[in-house]
């Protein structure tokens, strides 16, 4: 909070590897720096318990609502677009007695698409280069391409075809 602009830019400096020799004249001359606050941006990860947020439609209430991601639903986590997206769709349902569900949450953590997929994009692509005997991994890539676990891992880029 009591740091300059160039104190910043040396401190990433350092951490960005550059040799120390050098970091001086750098933060000086070569970049700009301008340090700003946030002071409400811990908001969102600050200790809380339910009833600490309003009610998307408040008990009683026929013509307002409170929206966003400071009003209390319990479909996902604060500090998403869908959580807010979320609060208005249940606002405007709501308020104008529309029957029809607001879209759950996706959950990413427990589906295995998801996660070969993002197995796949950590290695930019391409597919496990498996080491060993030849023969053995031929072996074991046949008994794959013959049932819904080899179908998934050749789908999703895991294995080559």
């Amino acid at each position: 909070q009591e740091c300059t602009g160039e104190e910043i830019t040396q401190e990433w400096l350092y951490h960005l590897g550059v040799p120390e020799s050098d970091i001086p004249e750098l933060a000086a001359e070569a970049a700009r720096c301008v340090p700003v606050m946030m002071p409400y941006v811990t908001a969102f990860f600050m200790p809380r318990k339910a009833g600490d947020r309003p009610d998307v439609v408040p008990a009683g209430s026929v013509n307002f609502a409170f929206i966003g991601q400071f009003a209390e639903t319990s479909r996902d986590c604060i500090f998403t677009t869908e959580y807010s997206v979320r609060t208005g769709m249940e606002a405007v349902y709501q308020l104008l007695d529309i029957e029809r569900g607001v879209p759950e949450v996706f959950n990413s953590t427990y589906d295995i698409r998801t996660l070969l997929t993002a197995m796949t994009r950590l290695r930019d692509g391409d597919p496990i280069d498996l080491p060993g005997p030849e023969l053995l991994w031929r072996g074991v890539a046949k008994r794959l391409g013959d049932n819904e676990i080899g179908e998934l891992l050749t789908r999703y880029g895991v294995i080559g075809k």
